[in-house]
């Protein structure tokens, strides 16, 4: 029963970090997502913009990209340097806004790490509830 207590205290001091960067992300993903459900509704998320020179360099070369494509260059210039803010919210809600492979790991990372919690959620709730009944 010792040797337990200590594995108990190292793994809450040690993950501590892990599951607050995990509910930070998984904060980040249910708020993009309300946001992307519901982006009709929200009048400043038609039209509001976000600068590139703060978004990662990515951003830039696909605007850019977009532009020529669709042939856009000359007509609206004071667009030039920024992008939709739905861009940015469906990027950082399916994690292509931390690099492509590099995101999808992360977001992989998270849901192994949540599926987990929820496993050792659930068998601490049946394990209390039969010490309970005795």
């Amino acid at each position: 029963m010792r040797n337990w207590r200590k594995v108990h205290m190292y793994c809450l001091g040690y993950f501590k970090i892990l599951s607050l960067i995990s509910s930070c992300l998984l904060l980040i993903i249910g708020v993009t997502g309300i946001l992307y459900n519901h982006h009709h509704d929200f009048d400043f998320l038609k039209e509001s913009r976000v600068p590139t020179a703060i978004l990662p360099g990515k951003y830039q070369e696909r605007l850019d990209q977009t532009r020529d494509a669709q042939g856009l260059g000359d007509i609206f210039p004071e667009e030039d340097s920024s992008v939709p803010i739905m861009w940015v919210i469906i990027d950082l809600h399916n994690g292509s806004f931390f690099g492509g492979l590099w995101g999808r790991i992360l977001y992989d990372i998270l849901g192994g790490m949540l599926m987990v919690l929820s496993v050792t959620g659930i068998y601490m709730y049946f394990q209390i509830r039969k010490r309970a009944r005795f």
